[in-house]
């Protein structure tokens, strides 16, 4: 069968929406465990799916979304709107959870690690946006920065008693009386939104397709996950008021 043509990555669309699919259906089982308070899906406490499923899929969502960051040319202006959006998604879920009388404080998680990655990004990569093309010293200081970022997990445990709302965003919570959802710290996982910016600055150096000559049955396969990947933010920052409202409204009809 012929292949059809397109300089669009559809591997990193399609990648990108498959992670998001897995958060999308982590949200709903959530919700129906410890939203509606459900006897189901006990398996989000094992082991198994709390250090290694559910980070398997953050980490296929953030290093895409590194990879992408390099195909873009306004990465500030796009970095300022996502962080926009962070703080308004914090400031939304404060006020649910006050109005609620609930836990359900979101102060850190994928949308801010986004948005820090893209403007420091975008900071780092200010001389080739000036016409400096691949600037060596981009790839050290970016292989530096994800060394760091990554082993610092590990060393998280000796300063867990320093924790505060300052240090927050490094992994470092103060001792709260109340839970936060969906909590993603920079420490480790700004770290693998910088491995994507490496391997986009040498597998995607033209900015396009690494298989080009892709066939057309395998594009007709992932288009689902490649729509969803074209449309992340919008699905994502959507996805779970929607799963909240559809929940309760179930609820209220006695089917749940």
């Amino acid at each position: 069968m012929r292949a059809i043509k397109s300089d669009r990555a559809f591997e990193l669309d399609a990648l990108r929406g498959l992670a998001l699919f897995m958060m999308v259906l982590h949200h709903l089982i959530f919700d129906l465990r410890y939203l509606l308070e459900l006897p189901v899906f006990a398996f989000q406490e094992r082991w198994w799916f709390i250090y290694a499923l559910r980070p398997l899929f953050l980490n296929v969502f953030l290093v895409v979304s590194g990879i992408s960051c390099t195909f873009s040319r306004s990465n500030t202006r796009r970095g300022l709107r996502l962080l926009l959006l962070a703080l308004s998604l914090t400031a939304a879920s404060a006020l649910v959870s006050w109005l609620s009388s609930s836990s359900f404080y979101v102060f850190f998680n994928v949308l801010h690690v986004l948005a820090v990655g893209i403007l420091s990004y975008a900071l780092l990569n200010r001389r080739e946006q000036r016409g400096v093309r691949d600037d060596p010293r981009t790839d050290v200081l970016l292989t530096l920065l994800t060394a760091l970022l990554i082993w610092g997990a590990s060393l998280l445990h000796l300063a867990e008693d320093a924790g505060s709302w300052w240090l927050l965003p490094l992994g470092l919570p103060p001792d709260m009386a109340f839970d936060m959802a969906d909590y993603l710290p920079i420490v480790p996982w700004l770290g693998f939104f910088f491995v994507g910016t490496l391997i986009g600055r040498r597998v995607y150096r033209e900015k396009r397709s690494a298989f080009p000559g892709a066939p057309a049955w395998l594009l007709k396969a992932t288009r689902p996950f490649s729509f969803m990947g074209r449309h992340s933010l919008v699905i994502y920052v959507l996805h779970q008021p929607v799963l909240v409202v559809l929940l309760y409204g179930l609820r209220t009809a006695g089917v749940l």
